[in-house]
């Protein structure tokens, strides 16, 4: 029996072993519960309360035993939409708070300039930014592009490209030669674009990304990651740099 639905629900593995066992038992006291679902019989009640907070499982008393019985597995989409409306109070509540947080944070300014934001959902974090900062006619540079593949964050590109020029930002690429096929194309395509290549056989495994008063300089081998540096003045500096590379590539 694949379990997958009831681990993705939330249950633990002894929940799902105990529920099942359960399922299969019917009425039944701890003991048999112990033995079928191979669960240790000092585990056994602890995961059982558990359930019957779900409601999942009931109890009935005969004779001074205790009895438990699965309740109707109907009953899992009822937990399900239970977890659901949870979650919507959740990102209610969420939605309330952001504004207070984002409010605190102006408030009490950060002294930090430089972050770092790991793996592959980090770089997608540090790309956003770019669309809370930047405003209309705003520009960005985006220079070199990583030779080792990260195709789980390609259709985030494009979608955020598409984000990007609704808000009126322009964005200057400036690619290595072999994105040619794989990214450079497709970027041209973008309203608010512009492509250029770099010599051929320059290879690089990072990236940067030029905007307002913040470089973010991306890294996708071994280990994923963007190091996003807030200065004006650093900023100001690479875009010196950027605006002599674009004037020193081809088309």
């Amino acid at each position: 029996m694949d379990t997958e639905p009831l681990r993705q629900l939330g249950l633990t593995e002894g929940e799902i072993k105990i529920y099942i066992a359960l399922v299969r038992l019917g009425e039944t006291t701890s003991g048999p519960i112990a033995d079928e679902s191979e669960v240790s019989m000092s585990k056994v009640y602890e995961i059982l309360e558990r359930l019957a907070k779900k409601g999942l499982v009931s109890h009935i008393i005969k004779n001074k035993t205790k009895y438990f019985e699965a309740s109707d597995p109907n009953r899992l989409m009822v937990y399900l939409q239970e977890k659901q409306d949870t979650l919507k109070q959740q990102e209610d509540k969420l939605q309330k708070l952001i504004p207070k947080l984002e409010l605190e944070q102006h408030i009490h300014p950060s002294e930090q300039t430089a972050q770092v934001y790991d793996g592959l959902k980090g770089i997608q974090t540090a790309r956003e930014r770019t669309l809370k900062i930047m405003n209309k006619r705003d520009e960005m540079y985006i220079i070199g592009i990583s030779k080792t593949p990260y195709d789980r964050l390609t259709p985030y590109f494009s979608e955020y490209h598409h984000r990007r020029y609704e808000k009126g930002i322009k964005c200057y690429y400036l690619y290595n030669e072999y994105a040619r096929k794989s990214h450079g194309e497709l970027s041209a395509t973008y309203p608010l674009s512009e492509v250029r290549y770099m010599p051929e056989g320059l290879i690089t495994h990072a990236w940067m990304e030029i905007y307002a008063d913040t470089v973010t300089i991306g890294i996708n081998k071994g280990k994923s990651f963007s190091i996003v540096i807030q200065n004006q003045e650093v900023a100001d500096s690479f875009k010196i740099y950027a605006k002599l590379l674009w004037d020193m590539a081809h088309k």
